[in-house]
């Protein structure tokens, strides 16, 4: 739904746009081996305002209600105990009972100004810096898990940002989130330029106290694209260490589509016995070993149906995660899907440890 308006000779345009989904996850205790059930509905509503051509807002409310077992488990305690990442408490609870709760929280909610090559976007916004598809060592302002179930559902953090056009395919940008601790806030700045067949970018900044310098690249070798990215982190407190992704991509005949990325996490051990797993269930860090690949392939099996199939391995102890899915359109604004998250290996390894996962969901866009 979109309106326009005419007002003291600017045109001003509001469009409103989101969707209804229902998303049901059925897994198993971590910790005790429990059953567990959880039942998402969310309903977004994304407000989209537009006045001349200088500014730009965005407000995407979500409204979510949760019921099932796991809303009891421990893992439910341990992630509401969590230091959120953002500024604001943008998160609000409606109502809450045994098992269920209903709550309202802005996803994203920011403006930005456009003045000749520069732009100023200040709010709840993502900023997506990197190259890489499963990791990124370089987005910092935004860190997502790569074995999160909603993979397309990231999060924004509370900031400024500034970009400059520096050129026709060249920029520099620089950001700012604050955090209730000076300690915990995040500064840095990005050059991204362009030489042959290649984009790259230089970044560096401080993120929670820790020092952090790297860059990316992207471009082709013939038909496959070819991405890389790094960053060396130099902590307060601790021993330097790097990060870095490798990716290569490419689209082949029947529809397909395939990437695979080798990720080197310089924080990580390759002695399964030094895992700390609490970290993993407090969301402090991703991953604990140091040797990754990411594999996806997809097909377009018709018009209306997708398939996929998408796994991480730790090659340090030879565990893995493996997701089958499937996707198909009942309309042209309404789909419905299906994935399973299938773990491989020991019980003390990385992947082995964790509990398949079932989930299905029903999603209407307006």
């Amino acid at each position: 739904m979109a309106i326009q308006v005419t007002a003291r000779g600017q045109g001003i345009s509001l469009e409103s746009r989101g969707y209804l989904k229902n998303l049901a996850i059925g897994t198993s205790s971590i910790l005790t081996g429990e059953s567990q059930f959880l039942n998402v509905t969310r309903f977004r509503w994304q407000q989209m305002l537009d006045v001349g051509s200088n500014l730009h807002a965005e407000v995407w409310l979500d409204t979510e209600a949760l019921a099932g077992s796991f809303l009891s488990s421990e893992e439910n305690a341990i992630s509401a105990a969590i230091e959120r990442r953002t500024w604001l408490d943008l998160d609000w609870r409606i109502a809450s009972e045994y098992r269920f709760v209903l709550e309202q929280r802005l996803f994203r909610a920011f403006a930005t100004y456009y003045a000749g090559k520069a732009t100023v976007t200040v709010g709840r916004q993502r900023i997506a810096w990197g190259s890489g598809f499963a990791w990124n060592p370089t987005d910092l302002f935004n860190p997502f898990n790569p074995a999160a179930i909603e993979l397309d559902e990231k999060s924004g953090i509370d900031a400024v940002h500034l970009s400059v056009a520096t050129g026709d395919f060249s920029h520099v940008e620089a950001a700012y989130a604050p955090a209730s601790a000076w300690s915990a806030s995040s500064a840095a700045a990005r050059l991204v330029s362009h030489v042959g067949e290649y984009d790259f970018s230089l970044m560096g900044g401080y993120f929670r106290d820790d020092l952090v310098v790297g860059g990316d690249f992207s471009g082709y070798i013939g038909d496959a694209g070819l991405k890389g990215e790094a960053a060396l982190t130099i902590p307060e407190d601790g021993n330097a260490y790097v990060r870095l992704t490798l990716t290569a991509d490419r689209s082949f005949k029947g529809d397909y589509y395939a990437f695979v990325e080798y990720y080197l996490n310089g924080q990580g051990t390759t002695d399964k016995n030094e895992y700390d797993f609490r970290q993993l269930l407090t969301g402090s860090v991703f991953n604990v070993a140091r040797d990754y690949a990411a594999v996806s392939v997809s097909k377009a099996v018709t018009p209306l149906l997708a398939a996929n199939v998408y796994a991480l391995v730790n090659i340090d102890d030879q565990s893995a995660l493996v997701g089958p899915s499937v996707t198909y359109s009942l309309r042209e604004n309404m789909e419905i899907g299906g994935a399973v998250y299938l773990f491989a290996g020991k019980g003390d390894t990385e992947f082995g440890q964790q509990k398949n996962a079932y989930f299905g969901y029903l999603q209407i866009f307006f």
